[in-house]
């Protein structure tokens, strides 16, 4: 199965339409399922890396695993903000040993990911451009967290950089969307580092599956009206890493509630609306509606207000209750 898209949209829903067209029925631990072998999906937009559709609007998450993965953390608590299942994967209650921030970004400048950098600027037509994911250890007794990629394969051609991403294991209802998200921004990334255009995104799994249990989730998403096509806007000319660290000691500060008086001036828009989104998930946790409200409106992209503004509108004060003002020492976030 080969299925392409200019969307993650036009991904899913071709995906969840073939599976129950053509998987065949299996029976993993994690309960009953249809499977198809050896799919492979390309998107041929890869900023066109999260859903429209209010059954699968999970920017938020998607960006707290992104956040989670640059970081280089293994730890639970911060992953578990953004996404509580992730408690269930872990042996010790601590971290999360399939980690993939570690593996990708783990040894600073000498991390698989800048190693990888600076192989790809030296050997434009390189088929070694491999970042390992899975390790043979992953597979140990006992062990509740083996990761569902394999490995990340880089190309360089033509001036603009594609990836193939090798999936052991894809659940097409809730991993196949954080997956496309991550690793696209990781790509984008990539490619502003080695001074190139973003090329193609391929995703290949070995077994992608729908469990039943989303049945009825996947029925609401393909009934849902087809949205219109939005990308995110395309991120700066240049290396990132700079923007990066600050965005991650960002990230830092809203979700442990460490907030200190801080501006970030002099960060580009794109990077600063990024600040913003997640700063609008602490409001969130707090119910801030205001403040919610003022973030939307300092957005430089309006391709995110549909996420912010659907996330203001499930804060409804109980009756007799007064909308929450602002946290205080709320930092201004300007680009």
């Amino acid at each position: 199965m080969h299925i392409k898209g200019d969307s993650l949209d036009d991904l899913l829903r071709a995906v969840f339409r073939r599976i129950a067209r053509d998987g065949m029925n299996i029976s993993p631990r994690k309960g009953e399922a249809r499977e198809i072998i050896g799919a492979k999906l390309t998107l041929l937009n890869p900023r066109a890396r999260f859903s429209r559709a209010e059954a699968r609007s999970v920017l938020f998450s998607c960006l707290g695993e992104f956040m989670w993965i640059l970081s280089g953390s293994e730890l639970l608590a911060h992953i578990e903000y953004y996404i509580p299942r992730y408690r269930k994967f872990s042996n010790d209650g601590v971290i999360l040993r399939g980690a993939y921030g570690p593996r990708i970004f783990g040894g600073g400048a000498q991390s698989q990911f800048n190693e990888l950098a600076a192989a790809i600027s030296q050997n434009t037509d390189s088929r070694q451009n491999v970042i390992q994911v899975f390790r043979r250890d992953d597979l140990a007794d006992g062990n509740k967290d083996v990761p569902c990629t394999c490995n990340l394969q880089f190309f360089k051609r033509q001036n603009r950089l594609h990836l193939l991403v090798s999936m052991r294991s894809n659940d097409a209802f809730i991993g196949l969307p954080h997956d496309v998200f991550c690793f696209t921004m990781l790509q984008e990334i990539m490619a502003r580092k080695v001074g190139c255009e973003l090329g193609e995104y391929h995703h290949v799994a070995g077994s992608l599956h729908l469990y039943d249990a989303n049945r009825a989730k996947v029925r609401q998403y393909l009934g849902e009206a087809v949205q219109s096509r939005l990308a995110m806007p395309p991120m700066p000319i240049g290396d990132p890493s700079d923007s990066i660290g600050r965005l991650v000691a960002l990230e830092a500060e809203y979700r442990t509630d460490r907030i200190e008086d801080f501006t970030v001036e002099g960060l580009d828009p794109y990077w600063a609306d990024l600040a913003r989104l997640l700063m609008a998930k602490r409001l969130f946790t707090e119910r801030k509606q205001s403040a919610m409200r003022q973030i939307r409106k300092e957005m430089h992209s309006r391709v995110y207000d549909a996420y912010i503004r659907g996330e203001h509108d499930r804060l409804v004060p109980k009756e007799g209750e007064p909308e929450q003002l602002p946290l205080p020492n709320l930092p201004t976030i300007s680009a």
